[in-house]
């Protein structure tokens, strides 16, 4: 169903509709949609299931239900509380994670903030990554501040910034009892920034001016400049001074 708004069109979906790509002003899923072709819209909501063949690109994305976006991604505010799959890169300025969010391309973009689960194949890029979740970057994980609050396994192949910090959950009753479940630890291959601190990290290489190796990290190799501090319950094989 399509009602003009703007000089163009809503596009909403109640049950099982097929429909084509074009420009939009908003796209309501309440139910299954496909959509064949690229996608330009104001905003989009949906709360049932909708697959898109081409590219999205638009204002705003609140995602609750189940989108797959075969093309790229770019959307100036996007919210993902159910499931987004998507076939190529993802670019946007403010991404939350409440679901969980695949991307098989890179990702780029201003502020994230994941609370859910967030996979990339490729680079994420942003000014602040913030994560309370857990999240598996296949490339470079870059950003001017990073701050990792650790809920379950969290990988990067590698991680830079000017700031970056790591630490585990508090030992909660609930984490008490789940800590032989939960994998609560950072996993990267080189960590390189200005300001470095870090918890319950796995890492071959740590890099940075002021650095502060906090408990239970196991780390093969920390180069720094001005200084560098050692919990002893860490492991560090060669620490040297640039």
């Amino acid at each position: 169903m399509q009602n003009e708004n703007n000089n163009k069109p809503d596009l909403i979906f109640h049950g099982a509709v097929n429909a084509t790509g074009g420009v939009y002003n908003k796209v309501d899923v309440q139910g299954y949609g496909k959509i064949t072709g690229d996608v330009e819209c104001e905003s989009l909501h949906c709360a049932g299931h909708v697959s898109i063949t081409g590219d999205l690109i638009g204002s705003s994305a609140r995602v609750e239900g189940n989108a797959s976006i075969k093309g790229k991604v770019k959307m100036d505010t996007l919210s993902v509380y159910g499931q987004l799959d998507v076939a190529d890169d993802l670019n946007f300025t403010s991404l939350k994670v409440g679901g969980n969010v695949k991307v098989q391309g890179n990702m780029a973009g201003e502020d994230v903030k994941v609370l859910g689960s967030l996979k990339t194949a490729g680079d994420c890029e942003a000014e602040m990554f913030r994560a309370n979740g857990a999240f598996s970057i296949g490339g470079l994980l870059n950003a001017g501040r990073i701050e990792v609050l650790l809920h379950g396994s969290c990988e990067a192949k590698e991680m830079g910034g000017e700031y970056i910090e790591v630490r585990r959950t508090k030992n909660s009753t609930l984490g008490k009892l789940l800590k032989h479940f939960l994998n609560n630890t950072l996993s990267v291959e080189t960590i390189e920034g200005d300001e470095i601190y870090l918890e319950n990290t796995k890492a071959k290489v740590v890099r940075g001016n002021k650095i502060e190796i906090g408990p239970d990290c196991e780390i093969d190799l920390v180069e720094y400049s001005t200084e560098c501090k050692q919990d002893q319950s860490s492991q560090i094989k060669t620490k040297t001074q640039r």
